[in-house]
Order: C-alpha cells, then structure tokens, then sequence
C-alpha cells in the first residue's frame, strides 16, 4: 500500500531548508518528492503546516542490550578481553520498552555495540527501531568492530589481577590482535588456513567493509588509536572523543568520523574530567564528521534530539546540529544510501514534527520506518 504525505514543510539536510512538498511512499522506499503530487491509490496523510525529517540516527548506543534498570547489562563478556566474535545481536532485546520510548522521539535507526570492558569487544549492528524480532530489526550485524582504550578495560582486568592493568598493555593487545587479524584474513583470502569462527569477524575490518568503532575519551587514547590504527590503512570512528578538542588538529587530519556523546551527564569517571559541550563545535567548526549519540543507557537516547538543541544555545547552527543525527551519521555507518536524508529511492524512514525538533516544547506526530506507521500522537489529526 502507498502512502502519500501532502502539504508539509520538507527538510534538506544539505541546505538546511524547507519547501513545501508532498512525500510518496511506495512499499519501503520513497518514490517519489515534488508539489502537487496526485496519486488516488495511496492513503493520504495531510501534514499541512508540519515539518517533514529524515528518520533520526543514534549511531553509538547499547539500547536493547544494556538496560536502565539493575542487571540488564548483556553488552559485556568479560572474562576475556579480547572477543572479537562476540556479536550485538546476540545480546539484544528487541523488545526492550526503550524501542518505543526512542521511536516516539523519531529515531528510525541505530547503531547497536557491545560495552567496552573488553579491549576487543566484538561486533556491533545497524537496525530500525521497528519490529519484534531481530530478523525483523536488522540492517547489518557486522557492521563495525569494537575496539575499546582508556579507562574500562584496564578498571575491569585489574581488579582480577588480569592485563591490561594499565594503558600500555591494552595498546599492546590491540596492535598485537590487529596483526593477528590481518595475518588471518590474508590467509583466508588465499585459501591457506581453515576458518576460525573468533578470527572471522576480522575479514570484513580488512576488506574494508567494517570499520573499527574506537572507544576513548582521553587525548592521548585518542592519539594511540590513530596512531596504532592508521599503520593498517583501516577505515574507524573515534567514539566518544571527549577531549579531542585538544588535540583538534590531529582529528580533523584522519578525515575519519567522530561520534561524540553522551553529554550532559555527570563526569562519572577521571577520562571525562575535561568533558564539555564545547569539544562537539570546536571539531565541527574543524569539518569533522560529527554524530551526536547517546551511548544508551548512559545518556537516554529518547532524550538526545533535545539535548542536542542545548549545543544550539552555545553557538552551533541548526543546518549543523540536524545533520548530527541524521546525514553524518548515516555516513559514518555506511547507510547513506538508504537513509540519513529524504531523497527518492531511500528508505522510507520519516519523522513529522509540529515544529522545530531542537526545541523542548515540540513534539513528535509520526514516525515511519519502512513505508509503515509505527508511532503517531494522539495530537495528530489528519
């Protein structure tokens, strides 16, 4: 059944503007955005005086696998620390109420990644929001490895007598498991060895398909991740990057994504010490690719659009601040084709607000995930 949105203010991501335009939705994709489009089949939803967006993207979070209540943490296999075969998908919860609670706030897609107690910490996923199983949700389920520096897993192997119990050795493991991978997929790639289900994960890292999703706050993390990391020619993201800001420079320079987040939460360990809203403008006003993410449950996600609205309030634009959550991110997790902006023959993943989304006293009226209704407010007539 299509599905034709009329009358609503349309939202570029590129230009940072609206034109009145209708939206028709053909199956899952989007097929079509013009004025005045007639099309006597499709069900017709009057968006007349509403704002029109792209499905919003949390491109760092553990929603579904780590939840806010006491022991609901399955994002961690710590009795290692190097699992690069532990999979996202297999600790998720696609029923977690959190879906619900972030499809109401618009969000269509999300990166989903094991915790960081581990120095390799296996595979995260790209899913929708939508749908009660996994097989229903998922994008891609090899869609970054995980690699976490700094503060957690050296917290984590220390208190069991256990390295890494300082910086130096979880580097080492790192660069030590990132030669062991490339050795593998070199020899896999020329038929030269049998497969091994906890080496597989590194093919895709190597083939340039998945890039390393890189957990550190501290510059000197920062800087070690980079270092380590650009001696393989890999494709990553630096996650979280609280204090690259400091080393601004040096960011900008690996033309790689950040994804910064959580904010506004209180600086609960000595990595985040130097933590400020601040570091997500500066990169930006550096041309970083940046993505504001929650990091979910430490940050909420369903309250992510509008804290985002409170990095306006120190001097980042709108056009700038809308494309954190969804055309930068869509970049940095490689589904820009298929989402991240409206645009014809994407999917057909829509928000329609009664206003600005940045602002506290705008609501969500719809969301769309795949060309299928999955949330409207009771407010919203049409």
């Amino acid at each position: 059944m299509s599905k034709l949105i009329k009358n609503g203010n349309v939202y570029d991501v590129y230009s940072g503007s609206f034109s009145r335009k209708d939206v028709l939705i053909r199956e899952d994709k989007i097929e079509k955005i013009a004025e005045d489009i007639i099309d006597s089949s499709a069900d017709i939803i009057d968006a007349k005086g509403k704002n029109i967006f792209p499905g919003f993207i949390d491109a760092h979070s553990h929603l579904g696998m780590w939840t806010e209540v006491k022991n609901g943490n399955d994002a961690n296999e710590c009795v290692n620390p190097v699992t690069p075969n532990m999979r996202a998908i297999d600790g998720l919860n696609p029923l977690d109420k959190s879906f619900n609670e972030v499809i109401e706030e618009g969000f269509t897609t999300i990166m989903i990644t094991p915790g960081s107690g581990n120095v390799i910490c296996g595979q995260a996923a790209i899913i929708k929001t939508s749908g009660k199983t996994i097989g229903e949700k998922l994008i891609n389920g090899y869609a970054a490895m995980k690699i976490a520096l700094g503060e957690n897993p050296k917290s984590v192997y220390s208190v069991i007598k256990k390295s890494p119990s300082s910086r130096m050795a979880t580097a080492s493991i790192m660069e030590e498991n990132l030669i062991k991978g490339k050795k593998y997929y070199e020899l896999r790639k020329n038929n030269l060895i049998e497969k091994d289900i906890s080496l597989e994960p590194y093919i895709p890292v190597f083939n340039g398909d998945s890039p390393l999703k890189i957990h550190c706050h501290r510059a000197d993390d920062i800087c070690t991740a980079i270092r380590i990391v650009s001696g393989f020619g890999l494709k990553y993201t630096l996650d979280h990057c609280t204090e690259g800001y400091l080393v601004k420079e040096y960011v900008r320079d690996t033309n790689m994504p950040v994804m910064i987040g959580p904010m506004f939460m209180f600086r609960s360990k000595i990595e985040l010490s130097n933590s400020t809203i601040d570091n997500l403008i500066i990169l930006n006003e550096m041309g970083c690719n940046i993505s504001f993410v929650s990091d979910h449950p430490f940050c909420n996600c369903k309250y992510l659009v509008k804290l985002l609205g409170l990095a306006t309030k120190r001097g980042l634009s709108y056009k700038d601040a809308m494309k954190m959550i969804t055309i930068n991110p869509a970049k940095a997790i490689n589904i820009d084709h298929r989402a991240g902006s409206l645009e014809e023959g994407k999917d057909a993943d829509i928000v329609i607000y009664d206003g600005n989304p940045l602002e506290g006293n705008t609501k969500n009226l719809m969301t769309i995930v795949n060309g299928k209704v999955i949330y409207k407010n009771k407010y919203f007539k049409n």
